[in-house]
């Protein structure tokens, strides 16, 4: 059994804040994760957490300048705004005639996608950076439980054993999003009111029954066979729409992250952060990369398969692999093997199961190759009942696209098809919604959306209650029973039951951890433990305080899963 290992670190120092610009007003509480499972991580975004790499932070909404609410979008309930239907169309018509239209301002699309994709990226809204405390070596170890002999005390059941911990991988994107205004109907317009046009169905009718009442012929029309309703497009139809003989091919792949780090996805990066986010050239480097967008703690769980019905079967993504492989990479086509060597022996840890994706559960890239050449990036995170948005970059010289909003709308539409094989795997969570940030209100726009109660937990409908509310204060509870409570609250009668990973072989429950220190030989072998790993030694006291606070933070069900790092 795979469980999460993570170091508290508690609250942070106030920092500036990257949405209203106020030096020292940022508030939150971090942790670093040296691995973690998926269902974990889910369990954790339900409760406010965002990650940055192995970075997870939690904003402090009730102190913090800017609260942050979790935001998600049901796909089962979404609905294509006009806005979003003209980015479709805008795509489509381009992949068929190669030609930017006439009339679309690139500039003005340009810092359009500029608002939406500062925003989204939760990198320039808060940026996380993990304080500089020293972090314990735990890549590649084995932990098992701690031995009654080594204790000195009876251990219960409560300590278990754990198969193999991971290595890390990716980090952070948000969702992006666009509003077009139209102003035809502008108050200030001078233009006279012109008269609504008739549909032409409603004026050939007009003009037959003219020509029937000149013939004196009168017409029972409620006895006409009634024409059907025109079926309005869907999401789906928009991006599976075939045109024959096309000017161009646009191809969507997904990676896991730790195989995106090659040469074309590098240089769209530098550029995109060079001109979109005016970063420095030489900040931009494959380290920070690495650190910001492919660094993980998310263990890889695959769906078990073997060779043959993998080899018969006429998925997608597997042919999409093939192609990629062997087109971009040059690579000779190789069997199914390969495929599942490719995912299986990553540095990651996996586990498979029967009921997930195809893909997998972990962190993976979704690249845009139009014809042969990269244009965008998606990163993301696919999770038990969720898929993730991290960040998403792209070649600012198709911003003429509105490549943040068909990004967007393509996570929306994997979402969709994944529901199809997991059902339960059917929301898009957008990162956060902070109601008093102007270039985040888009995101509220996804219909349908839902924010996160930061007090509950609880999920409800953006609607113009809620945001009426918001406008009131900027952090509110949302849930209005004042009676509901945290189904899933921490309380001090749990504290015993926390897991706390001792050394680097050996975990224990609190209970067991604090009454190891009333035996003489443990002690010594613990302090021992400490001096060789240069570890201030906190007594039960210091750390029932400091559990306190993290089961709170974290949950009850997190907080007996996870093992809690005090060496």
């Amino acid at each position: 059994m795979q469980r999460s290992i993570v170091q508290y670190y508690g609250e942070q120092n106030r920092s500036r804040c990257g949405y209203c610009r106020n030096s020292n007003t940022s508030n939150s509480h971090g942790m670093h994760a040296y691995t973690m499972t998926p269902h974990d991580y889910q369990d954790l975004i339900d409760r406010g957490w965002r990650r940055s790499g192995n970075y997870c932070y939690k904003p402090n909404n009730p102190a913090t300048c800017c609260p942050s609410y979790t935001i998600r979008c049901d796909v089962h309930d979404f609905k294509l705004s006009k806005s979003q239907k003209k980015v479709l169309k805008r795509i489509n018509r381009f992949l068929l005639t190669g030609i930017k239209e006439k009339g679309e301002s690139q500039e003005s699309d340009y810092s359009r996608e500029v608002d939406q994709t500062t925003a989204a990226g939760e990198s320039d809204g808060l940026s996380r950076e993990e304080p500089d405390i020293p972090q314990i070596a735990l890549k590649d170890i084995e932990v098992t439980k701690a031995k009654e002999e080594f204790l000195g005390v009876a251990t219960t059941s409560n300590a278990v054993n754990v198969e193999s911990t991971a290595a890390d991988l990716n980090l952070v994107r948000s969702a992006q999003g666009e509003k077009r205004r139209d102003d035809a109907n502008s108050a200030d317009s001078q233009e006279p009111v012109r008269p609504p046009c008739k549909k032409a169905k409603q004026m050939r009718l007009e003009r037959r029954q003219a020509k029937l009442a000149a013939k004196g012929i009168t017409e029972d029309t409620s006895k006409l066979p009634k024409a059907p309703a025109n079926q309005e497009k869907s999401l789906s139809d928009y991006i599976e729409e075939v045109h024959e003989n096309p000017r161009h091919k646009l191809t969507v792949v997904i990676v896991p992250s730790n195989k995106g780090v090659t040469k074309p996805v590098l240089e769209l990066y530098r550029k995109y952060q060079c001109i979109v986010h005016k970063d420095p050239p030489q900040k931009i480097t494959q380290k920070s990369y690495e650190r910001f967008l492919v660094r993980t703690p998310l263990e890889l769980k695959l769906v078990e398969v073997n060779s043959k019905e993998f080899e018969d079967t006429q998925d997608e993504s597997y042919r999409l692999y093939k192609k990629y492989q062997t087109f971009i990479h040059r690579d000779p086509p190789e069997g199914t093997e390969d495929y599942l060597y490719f995912l299986g022996n990553s540095p990651l840890q996996y586990q498979r199961t029967h009921d997930g994706p195809e893909q997998g559960y972990g962190s993976f890239h979704q690249q845009y190759w139009l014809d042969d050449r990269l244009i965008a990036v998606g990163v993301i995170d696919i999770l038990p009942y969720c898929v993730s948005s991290v960040y998403f970059f792209y070649d600012p010289d198709f911003n003429f696209l509105s490549l943040g909003t068909y990004g967007s709308l393509r996570e929306v539409y994997l979402t969709d098809q994944l529901s199809q094989r997991t059902p339960a795997l059917k929301y898009y969570y957008m990162g956060f919604y902070i109601h008093t940030c102007p270039k985040m209100i888009y995101k509220g726009r996804l219909s349908a959306s839902y924010l996160l109660c930061p007090e509950v937990y609880s999920w409800h409908l953006l609607n113009d209650e809620i945001r009426k509310k918001l406008d009131e204060s900027k952090y509110q509870r949302l849930n209005a029973d004042p009676d509901a409570r945290d189904a899933n609250e921490f309380r001090e009668e749990d504290l015993d039951a926390v897991l706390v990973l001792i050394n680097q072989n050996s975990y224990m429950t609190y209970r067991n951890y604090a009454q190891s220190f009333c035996v003489e030989s443990v002690d010594q072998v613990l302090d021992f433990l400490r001096r060789t790993l240069n570890i201030e030694a906190l007594g039960p006291d210091e750390t029932r305080a400091e559990l306190l606070e993290y089961g709170r933070f974290v949950g009850r069900q997190c907080a007996h899963r996870m093992l809690f790092v005090k060496l």
